[in-house]
């Protein structure tokens, strides 16, 4: 298994992305005066506030700032979670364990499949499809994906980590690594890898990429969620597990954490907003949720 084509932290960096960029919602197509990536949690019993910041999961370096409130609000609090702990000792591991599949791409495709998607990891990967043995489909496309970059990327949960390890501060995940694999497992099939790479060429995704990137750095998720909203309806329960399904997750857990200490939690932007985004769902909970700007 070629495992070496990608670092670990970067695999999974990538993978989040293609989530972001084939299904994931910020506003779930409702218009809203809330554009901010980050939001204050207070009242329900907290002791002191704590933090919600929407991250993409890798930006260009030329791009790449991270925002003085931001920083202001890790300052602010005690402890930093992200979707999970990509500071965990054994990460490495843990990806690599998960990145591994007992059915093969030969067995999951069809032949013209097959043959398209071998073309293109001997074009871009020189390597053969059958060399990647029972390396899973979303990792397959994150290798491709990564030719499509022409710049080199940072994400900001790399500086999260990097400004709570120097404030010796605590970080940790809101989700194990198993589940997030089990998600994206959910997500990304093999039946669906020659139709999403037929379409995402890398013309497109540089095109798609850069709308983005350049709204989420002026917050203004509405222009992202119009840009997304054509995907979701591609693989509606991929979705469904994606977004509404983790926010759930993660909103029952929330509450214990910011209750021990004051927390910045740092996860995708596409988890913010809309109907089951993780700001209504923490203010059904009682909380008071407030944009940053």
């Amino acid at each position: 298994m070629k495992t070496h084509l990608l670092t670990t932290t970067n695999t999974f960096k990538l993978l989040l992305l293609l989530a972001v960029l084939f299904f994931q919602l910020p506003v779930s197509g409702q218009q809203t005066n809330e554009n901010a990536l980050l939001w204050k949690i207070e009242g329900n019993g907290l002791k002191s506030a704590s933090y919600l910041f929407g991250t993409v999961h890798m930006i260009c370096e030329e791009n790449f700032v991270m925002p003085k409130k931001v920083l202001s609000a890790m300052e602010q609090t005690e402890q930093s979670y992200l979707e999970i702990n990509m500071a965990a000792p054994d990460f490495a591991q843990q990806t690599q364990k998960y990145m591994k599949t007992d059915k093969p791409l030969s067995g999951e495709l069809s032949k013209a499949d097959y043959a398209y998607v071998d073309s293109l990891v001997k074009a871009k990967l020189n390597y053969k499809l059958s060399d990647l043995g029972d390396i899973k489909p979303a990792i397959v496309m994150a290798f491709l994906m990564q030719k499509s970059f022409t710049c080199k990327v940072l994400s900001f949960e790399e500086e999260i980590i990097k400004v709570s390890k120097a404030a010796g501060k605590g970080i940790d995940g809101l989700s194990t690594m198993e589940e997030q694999f089990s998600f994206l497992d959910k997500i990304f099939e093999a039946k669906d890898m020659g139709t999403y790479l037929r379409t995402y060429t890398d013309t497109e995704m540089q095109k798609i990429t850069k709308v983005i990137m350049e709204a989420y750095l002026k917050e203004d998720l509405q222009t992202i969620d119009n840009l997304m909203s054509d995907f979701s309806s591609t693989n509606p329960e991929g979705y469904r597990q994606l977004l509404p399904v983790r926010n759930q997750l993660w909103v029952t857990r929330m509450p214990a954490i910011m209750q021990t200490k004051s927390t910045f939690f740092g996860v995708g932007c596409g988890h913010l907003l809309g109907k089951e985004g993780l700001v209504n769902l923490l203010r059904q909970k009682g909380y008071t949720v407030s944009p940053v700007n």
